[in-house]
């Protein structure tokens, strides 16, 4: 999604949750998660800030269509995919501080966000 702030700025973020009147996203360099509420039709900041929020899906243009083989994964992989899911998997329960990643595997790995490297995770507020 893209952020609009009234001064202009642009911030494309990640989706968290979204509900009829509220969004949850993160955004590279920043180190909170935000949140937006919707009042009458507009979208809010935590700073009371009216923004204006763009989807993907509402933008303008066709998107490239992938290419047939960018499309099909390897017999191991899928093999593995179709496993996980007759046998189901454990939920992985996030701690404070803790952020879930995927290993080169495809298994989830729970991380300490004060494992990460300063400027990932770390810093100001993002506009």
């Amino acid at each position: 999604m893209t952020i609009t702030y009234l001064n202009g700025t642009l911030l494309e973020a990640v989706v968290l949750s979204h509900e009829e009147n509220a969004i949850r996203a993160i955004a590279p360099g920043c180190d909170d998660v935000l949140m937006f509420t919707r009042i009458h039709g507009t979208w809010i900041s935590e700073e009371i800030e009216p923004v204006a929020i763009e989807f993907a899906w509402q933008r303008r243009g066709t998107s490239p269509t992938p290419s047939l083989a960018a499309c099909i994964c390897p017999k191991t992989l899928a093999a593995r995919l179709i496993q996980s899911l007759f046998r189901g998997c454990e939920p992985v329960v996030a701690e404070l501080e803790t952020l879930c990643v995927f290993s080169p595997e495809g298994k989830r790995v729970p991380i300490s966000i004060s494992e990460l490297p300063q400027e990932v995770g770390r810093g100001s507020r993002c506009h």
